[in-house]
Parts: C-alpha cells; structure tokens; sequence
C-alpha cells in the first residue's frame, strides 16, 4: 500500500519472504535483478545497472553503448537495515545537477523473524524539486511499487546472483525448443607425449576452428585437469555423422586421441560468456 505523509513524501511497504541481509543485498547490489528497466532516463538502450555500496557511491545506468548515467547518490550505507540515496532527477525527468533540488529514497529493513522482512521505502523531501514538484511527488506515488523487488527476493541466490523465476510455462516453451546434438568426449592414448605431439595437437585445434566456423562444433571445451579426457565438443551433428567427423580429426588418425559419443539435448543460442 502506497500512502502519502505531509505531501512532500511517499511511502510503500512490502513483506519480504527472505532474510533481512539477503533482502537488504537485492535491493542494492542486485537492483538491476528487479528494477523495471523501462524507468531509465539513460538514451541508450540499457546494458546494467550499478548500486555502488559505499557511502558516496552512485547509482549508475550503463548503457550497450558505454555510456553511463549517474542519477543517484548514497548518502547512508548501513547493511543489512538502512540505505538511503539521492534522486538527481529533475521535474523533466533528466539529471539534477543541484544537490539541494534533489528529493532523497530511504528503505529501512526490519527483520520480523529469521526469513521474513519488512521493507519500507520513504521517498521524502520532494518539494526540494522546486515549482511544480507535486507532479514528482504523484509520479513517483505509483511507480514505486515493490512488488518485484519482493518477488525476487524471495528467490533463492547463488553467488550472489538472484536465481530468476522459472514458470512451467516457460519450461515447456523452452523445452519445446530443444534440439538434439551430439557429445564427444575426448581422450588421450598412451602415444600422447609432449612435446612430441604438439605439432598434431595445433593442427586438431585448427581443425575444431575450422568446424565451429560453418556451425558444426558450436562448443568446444579443453580439459584443464589431470586426467585422460582431454576435451569436450557439442556437435551440431546426429551421432553416426560427429563419428565420420571424429574419425578425420588428426589426433585421432595420429593415435592420440580416441573419444565417446553420446546423443545429447540442447538449446539453439545456448553460449559461453
């Protein structure tokens, strides 16, 4: 529920089923896991945004072309209960340059109990805009809305990236399009002994270029451990073509490679980043 306090500020609460540390981290750090990335006053399509933790930081829009937009700044930092930062944004939703005619957003966190948290936001001072600065004030009155911000919070996070929500719908339809493909795992022979070998390795490597390059190989991985498997390819091939395929490399003609297939299933545009 959204309320207005005195006319110069605006409130909005939200439970969070989620640790208060874990809820206080999305909001900052993982702000661009929730914030509606249609609310940007950067020109350029969006790449990321940036919540700088630190008392003097900013809050920064990045955008696919490298520009940047700084429309905040951290005034308090004070994990996992209180932030509060400036919103440099004018009347014309473009950048404030003044500090003294920007409005500022606090969120204060309160721990009802060990996964659950209450998270208030007050957006105060905003008669700071100057003439005209109640159409600020109704502006942000209903594009505060923490709805998503609560939605993925309560998601479960690894490394420190919010785990996005995955629908059943959303399984079949990505299901749906799933292709099949064509595993290789490929293995060292005993003949395999540097440096002797090397030369036929480069000329295997060159080959796997040569592969990926008309989109038959759209994914080969070097195994950097100690054991005899030497390499992983995705072959964009059924298995009795990868085989023909395989046969031809120079290792495995040279006796230094031999390998396994297995019919595998994928998606189309799956990458490595």
């Amino acid at each position: 529920m959204t309320t207005q306090t005195e006319k110069t500020e605006v409130t909005t609460d939200a439970v969070v089923e989620a640790p208060v540390a874990h809820a206080f981290d999305v909001f900052t750090t993982g702000i661009g896991s929730w914030w509606d990335t249609n609310h940007h006053i950067l020109e350029a399509p969006l790449a990321e945004m940036v919540f700088e933790p630190y008392v003097g930081g900013n809050v920064v829009d990045r955008g696919v072309d490298g520009s940047e937009c700084r429309w905040a700044r951290v005034l308090a930092y004070e994990p996992p209960t209180r932030v509060c930062f400036s919103w440099d944004i004018n009347l014309q939703w473009q950048l404030e340059t003044d500090p003294a005619r920007a409005s500022e957003v606090e969120i204060v966190f309160t721990e009802l109990s060990p996964g659950r948290t209450h998270v208030r936001l007050t957006h105060r001072h905003l008669d700071r805009h100057g003439e005209g600065w109640q159409a600020m004030r109704d502006a942000v009155a209903s594009g505060w809305d923490l709805t998503a911000f609560a939605a993925t919070a309560g998601l479960p996070s690894v490394l420190g990236r919010v785990l996005p929500l995955i629908t059943d719908e959303v399984m079949r339809s990505r299901l749906s399009g799933a292709r099949s493909y064509t595993a290789a795992i490929l293995r060292v022979t005993p003949a395999y002994t540097r440096p002797a070998v090397d030369a036929t390795v480069w000329e295997h490597g060159r080959r796997n270029m040569q592969l990926l390059e008309v989109g038959l190989l759209p994914i080969v991985l070097p195994v950097d451990d100690d054991t005899d498997i030497a390499g992983i390819g995705i072959f964009a091939a059924t298995p009795d073509e990868t085989r023909t395929i395989m046969d031809d490399d120079p290792g495995v003609r040279a006796g230094i490679f031999t390998y396994d297939l297995h019919p595998v299933r994928g998606f189309p545009g799956s990458v490595l980043s």
